[in-house]
């Protein structure tokens, strides 16, 4: 059937886990389907977030054939973005990557 959007967070939360490990020498903060990836609190550098989406993309395409751009216009349009926090994350991709034949998430998709 695809993937379940619980399965999908406890997914990026490890991959957050191990961004946080290889950024991190020491005084990590633990990695939660709610921390905080913008902004001042952000748990990553901007240049570490860019990275997990980008393995989020791969992991996305590579285990679950579902073929989606994270970063795009759409996106950054957004009044709340949808990097915020994993769990946001797991809906923005749950929105784009919707039930086969919906033709409202494939328009989001960027070819």
């Amino acid at each position: 059937m695809g993937m379940q959007r619980q399965e999908l967070i406890e997914r990026l939360t490890g991959l957050l886990a191990e961004a946080i490990e290889e950024e991190s020498s020491h005084d990590a903060r633990p990695a939660s389907p709610d921390s905080p990836l913008l902004g001042s609190n952000a748990v990553l550098t901007s240049l570490r977030l860019v990275t997990l989406i980008t393995d989020c993309e791969s992991i996305l395409e590579e285990e679950y054939q579902i073929h989606v751009t994270l970063v795009s216009e759409d996106a950054f349009s957004r009044r709340q973005s949808p990097f915020r926090t994993i769990e946001v994350l797991a809906d923005y991709i749950v929105e784009l990557s919707g039930p086969p034949g919906d033709g409202a998430a494939h328009s989001a998709v960027s070819e």
